[in-house]
């Protein structure tokens, strides 16, 4: 299996696209140009974190907003703004709010007339759409600063409610950010930001808000004659082991027998995490296949037009014939 679930992208490379770039919106605009485009298959995004893109403050600031960890989906999140004005502002007001982003790849193409000939370029370009901006109306910020003014503020914010959490599934992410903007009257506006990991929340996944499927959460599960069951009972925390205990009795012949591990990201193809190969005379007297969970294997969630599902596939190899398969869902996060 791949040494981390961003590995099973990054395997199609990032090699750039001559003469191609691409643009995100302030603050994650840090990297803008040929390292947001690629050639025609590859993956750039996987290669990226929410820290690399992000500019953390503009030219009249220089600091930091520090967020404390652990951040959860409807809980809290806890910050401190440690700033100092390089530059006198005179600004026509503040704005301090916690802004997510979806950032995705999208295929763009150029077809151009050379003589009597047409000629298409493809490649791959990184973009981005604010999914969510949640003012924070009751903190107040200096609108004016003199130079070497500095500022030292605590900041409690609301995490969002429903999510979705801080996520990379490899050609999309999801990036959370705490801001403070300086509104400029005829000028760039002055902004302070930092990234802030906002973790899935387990009484979430626990509560039934998200449909996760009638076999998701549990621990041992049958339909007809086939059992899979897993251990430890889900949710299964990512970086450790998820073991399936499989068995099929009727399970004989064909080319032999494979236990998978599925992550299933809407608007993209399923991606095989994990396979184990067995004889089918294994499967039909029960065997324990243990698979190790990437530690930066992405949480169940939905949102943002997105949602991530995570699925054990047993099949049966029949040649000349269809495959027999059965399936569970199972919550990793």
């Amino acid at each position: 299996m791949a040494n981390s679930f961003l590995d099973l992208w990054r395997a199609a490379g990032r090699e750039h696209h001559a003469g191609k770039t691409g643009s995100l919106p302030a603050p994650l605009d840090r990297l803008n140009g040929e390292t947001l485009a690629a050639r025609d298959g590859a993956h750039p995004l996987a290669f990226l974190t929410g820290a690399e893109l992000l500019t953390p403050y503009t030219d009249a600031l220089s600091g930091s907003i520090e967020v404390t960890p652990g951040s959860l989906v409807g809980g809290e999140i806890h910050a401190r703004l440690r700033v100092r004005a390089t530059k006198e502002i005179k600004a026509r007001g503040t704005r301090v709010s916690v802004k997510g982003h979806l950032v995705r790849e999208i295929t763009q193409s150029l077809t151009e007339k050379v003589g009597d000939q047409e000629h298409t370029t493809t490649w791959i370009e990184v973009v981005a759409a604010e999914i969510a901006n949640v003012p924070l109306l009751e903190i107040a910020v200096p609108a004016t600063l003199a130079a070497g003014d500095e500022i030292d503020l605590k900041i409690l914010a609301p995490a969002p409610k429903l999510g979705p959490p801080s996520v990379h599934l490899g050609a999309y992410m999801v990036v959370w950010t705490l801001q403070v903007e300086w509104d400029i009257a005829a000028g760039a506006d002055e902004r302070v930001a930092a990234v802030i990991n906002v973790a899935q929340n387990p009484d979430l996944l626990r509560s039934g808000v998200i449909s996760l499927g009638p076999s998701a959460m549990m621990a041992a599960w049958s339909e007809g004659e086939v059992s899979m069951d897993v251990d430890p009972a889900p949710p299964i925390a990512p970086g450790g082991e998820l073991r399936v205990n499989v068995r099929w009795p009727s399970a004989s012949g064909g080319r032999g027998a494979r236990v998978e591990l599925y992550a299933d990201v809407k608007m993209a193809p399923p991606v095989r995490i994990a396979a184990a190969a067995l004889p089918t005379s294994d499967l039909a007297k029960g065997s324990l296949i243990t698979f190790e969970i990437p530690s930066d294997a992405p949480p169940v969630f939905d949102g943002a037009q997105l949602s991530l599902r995570y699925r054990i596939r047993v099949l049966i190899d029949r040649p000349m014939r269809s495959d027999l398969a059965a399936e569970r869902n199972v919550v990793i996060g």
